[in-house]
């Protein structure tokens, strides 16, 4: 049972990934992809949508980034190392994933400083936001356990 939950889990991280990923590229390619087909393979369609292929090379990388995560948080590798240690490997380690599919796929020009510093920006604000989001979840669970732990203090001290 415990095999088929992580594999669960796994997927949803990946699905979770690849919805975002797609999201965004949609908001950006409705924004401007007009202006930007003519410079990245991910706005061949312009604003009218994304290309099945650039689909599927947004969901393969949605898969390695995921499993970069399962690698760098699990006892893998790292055993010992803070969570902040964890976090810078696994964030170098998706940059060198995506500037690979970048040059792979030509999602834009090599020789393009604006498009690579439009990259750092998008991850940099995909990477606060995602980080906001996890402290913001890991203080409601905190709380939520905090008062069930209360709760069954009180039944305790009622026995």
């Amino acid at each position: 049972m415990k095999d088929h939950l992580s594999k669960f889990n796994f997927l949803t991280e990946v699905l979770t990934i690849f919805s975002v990923t797609i999201l965004f590229i949609s908001i950006v390619g409705f924004i401007c992809g007009e202006d930007a087909k003519q410079y990245s393979s991910l706005f061949q369609l312009g604003g009218e949508g994304i290309a099945n292929k650039t689909v599927f090379q947004l969901l393969a990388s949605s898969f390695i980034i995921a499993a970069l995560k399962v690698f760098f948080f699990s006892d893998m590798v790292l055993k010992n190392k803070l969570v902040l240690w964890r976090t810078i490997w696994m964030l170098c380690a998706v940059v060198v994933v995506i500037i690979c599919f970048v040059l792979i796929f030509k999602w834009f020009p090599i020789n393009n400083l604006p498009a690579w510093i439009g990259f750092f920006l998008s991850f940099v604000g995909f990477f606060t936001v995602s980080t906001i989001l996890m402290i913001l979840k890991t203080k409601l669970e905190g709380k939520k356990y905090d008062r069930l732990l209360q709760e069954y203090k009180n039944k305790q001290e009622g026995v």
